[in-house]
């Protein structure tokens, strides 16, 4: 191992605070915690752990009780020692395999065993998916002017792009022209050379992720959070630091301190309809970031890719970055997907000119370019954006309500507030654990979100998500078995505490 990362034992006491004090016996409760910490991404492959009496004193238990945990997990596959080495963090052989880093996500579009995708057009569904509602991906099909749109390229539009080579890494510039307009209305002056095209925002975070973390690093992640972020920054070794989010977003009262304490080199957020809560983050709280980027070196990456689902009619601020006074490294993601269809893979970014050669060159390395014939489809896209905006309201608008007068019909006691954007509900159960909810949900036909799947520290664990953009039929039957399930296992959850499953 090269220059491991050395974790002290109050640092990662810190990390197991909440570990202790469950069911079980303490060395298992350890073990399963510093597990679950492992596949978070705070503590990285490779990383030396304390020695156990180190260890044990931070965490005020018996050196019998880390050395258990410690052996338990060597057993496990999970550390590894050597005299005169310590004990580092390894990964279980049986658990190295192909998508490994798909985390988060995996439970959204892969098979249980992760071997093949859920769905695709035209396949047949998965023996196990046939009969569920589907209340857990936060996407929209193609509305029927997103399709006239995407049948409209014609043989002299697709002439003019097969008569250039196609590796074009910058983005076509068409399309970086109408990416900047779209910024610059937005209160954010910006050109074309700011803007690199991305085969979707998840690739535009992991650009940035790219160019600024290092394994180890610290990283400030709203929480919850957009699942693919957390997978992009856990493949890239970061030690994720959860920032809490309110009614109007993230936390900025409690940003001071949490830089002071973990000295993270990047933050991460959603301030336009987050992804899941659909808060938006105000003004005043904007200009707390731009500032912290301004005077402190930390990198910030806002991701406005639900912004465009605007269901009310309400002005958003401007973005971060347009309160920067321009010392700050600030980039504005965007991308098709949330407003008209996931399927173009399409998305951009919007660095300080200083980055802009060097996420230009990142870009280069890691596929030449976003498929040309999607770009010109997000030019046709981005041009009829307010007419299919109306069609998204129409289609939106009626089925988020929907949900909201059915949940508070059928099940009173759970607790929302209706976003005025965005693609889903954040749930608050009024007792009980959400994984082990959406796991009896399932199993009562209608698939759903668990807080923890979207949080940094396995938190929000009374939360879910649920996805209003479906049709009228399927909110209905969703409805009707989750309240089914709520009844099966409220009786449980109201005589136990919440307990966390591994």
């Amino acid at each position: 191992m090269d220059e491991p990362i050395r974790e002290s034992g109050p640092h990662l006491a810190g990390i197991l605070a909440d570990t202790l004090g469950g069911e079980g016996p303490l060395y298992r409760q350890l073990a399963d915690g510093l597990k679950r910490a492992v596949d978070r991404g705070e503590i990285p492959l490779g990383t030396v752990l304390p020695p156990e009496r180190i260890l044990a004193r931070s965490l005020t238990v018996s050196r019998a009780t880390v050395v258990a945990a410690y052996d338990r997990l060597k057993a496990e596959g999970w550390l590894e020692s050597r005299q005169g080495s310590g004990t580092w963090v390894r990964r279980p052989a049986g658990e190295e395999r192909g998508g490994v880093d798909a985390v988060a996500t995996a439970r959204l579009f892969l098979s249980d065993d992760r071997a093949d995708q859920r769905s695709g057009p035209g396949e047949e569904p998965a023996r196990s998916d046939e009969d569920v509602v589907e209340l857990s991906v936060a996407a929209v099909t193609g509305s029927p002017g997103v399709v006239a749109v995407l049948s409209s390229l014609s043989p002299e539009d697709v002439g003019s792009l097969v008569a250039h080579h196609g590796y074009v890494p910058h983005g076509l510039r068409a399309l970086r022209d109408i990416v900047a307009a779209r910024f610059t209305a937005a209160g954010l002056p910006s050109t074309d050379d700011q803007i690199v095209i991305t085969t979707g925002a998840h690739q535009a975070i992991s650009l940035v992720a790219r160019q600024t973390l290092q394994r180890g690093d610290a990283v400030l992640v709203e929480s919850p959070t957009f699942p693919g972020a957390l997978d992009v920054f856990r493949r890239f070794g970061a030690r994720m630091v959860p920032l809490p989010v309110d009614e109007h977003g993230v936390r900025t009262d409690v940003i001071a301190d949490l830089v002071a304490r973990t000295e993270p080199k990047l933050v991460y957020l959603s301030p336009n309809f987050h992804n899941p809560t659909g808060a938006v983050l105000p003004e005043d709280r904007r200009r707390v970031l731009a500032e912290l980027a301004d005077t402190s070196g930390i990198v910030i990456v806002e991701d406005l890719a639900m912004g465009d689902v605007a269901l009310d009619d309400a002005t958003l601020p401007p973005p971060i970055a347009g309160f920067s006074n321009g010392a700050g490294a600030i980039h504005t993601l965007g991308s098709t997907a949330k407003l008209f269809w996931a399927g173009v893979r399409v998305g951009w970014v919007r660095s300080p000119t200083s980055w802009a050669v060097r996420m230009l060159a990142t870009k280069t390395v890691a596929d030449l370019g976003t498929p040309l014939l999607s770009q010109l489809l997000a030019v046709r896209l981005l041009e009829h954006a307010d007419d299919i905006l109306a069609e998204r309201r129409a289609e939106l608008v009626p089925a988020r309500d929907l949900l909201c007068a059915l949940l508070a019909e059928h099940l009173p006691s759970w607790q929302w507030t209706r976003p005025p954007g965005g693609l889903s509900l954040w749930v608050t159960l009024p007792s009980g654990n959400a994984e082990e909810f959406a796991e009896l949900a399932l199993r009562h036909g209608v698939s759903v979100v668990p807080g923890p799947a979207l949080s940094v520290d396995e938190g929000n664990r009374r939360c879910l998500r649920l996805v209003f953009a479906r049709p009228e039929p399927l909110l209905r039957e969703g409805v009707r078995r989750l309240a089914t399930a709520w009844q099966a296992y409220e009786p449980l959850a109201s005589r136990a505490p919440a307990r966390l499953l591994v």
